[in-house]
């Protein structure tokens, strides 16, 4: 099990272009992937995916709802902590029935991808990705923070990454909370 803490805003459209120069700047070039979600009605708070190119499934618990999160440039957003387990897809899909789980409808997530990583301290950072998202037949842009590392440090680093990216940036009126929440929430509302 591995514990993140994340920021995340979905737009419509793409995101206030200083936002994209910072990435063009910043970021290691694009990569493209395609992650299946098990969409679960109602549920923003547990993420089931297998990520693009693997056979492992991926578990992503929030144990506690999310928190407001003020960072630089007057810009807010939702703090949403997980914990996160990967296992053997194969063995673990056949229990899918006893866990009340679906088999199906399973939704494909296309992801163009820039991302760069804010070290923190010797053993934490935080992750930080543009990414173009196609899903149904809609284009969707995502800007998310993803910091890794003792749970000590995982509000720190992101603030600290958060501080990176948006504190000298102009977005006039910032990013709003109503736009964040983590990939689960998203695809919920769809």
């Amino acid at each position: 099990m591995d514990r993140t803490a994340e920021l995340r805003w979905f737009f419509r459209r793409p995101p206030p272009q200083p936002v994209i120069d910072w990435f063009e700047k910043a970021a290691d070039p694009e990569e493209s992937r395609t992650d299946c979600y098990l969409v679960l009605a109602g549920a923003d708070a547990l993420g089931v995916k297998v990520r693009g190119g693997t056979t492992r499934l991926e578990f992503k618990l929030r144990p506690r709802p999310p928190e407001r999160l003020g960072v630089p440039g007057g810009i807010t957003g939702e703090l949403e902590e997980w914990q996160r387990w990967s296992l053997p897809r194969g063995a673990i899909t056949r229990f899918f029935p006893r866990f009340g789980l679906p088999k199906e409808p399973w939704t494909e997530v296309a992801k163009q991808r820039r991302m760069t990583t804010i070290p923190y301290r010797s053993d934490s950072g935080c992750r930080v990705e543009l990414t173009g998202v196609q899903v149904r037949a809609q284009q969707w842009w995502t800007v998310g923070l993803e910091s890794y590392g003792p749970e000590t440090d995982l509000v720190p680093a992101l603030e600290a990454a958060a501080d990176e990216l948006f504190g000298s940036l102009d977005l006039h009126g910032g990013l709003g909370a109503d736009l964040s929440c983590g990939y689960p929430g998203w695809l919920a509302t769809l």
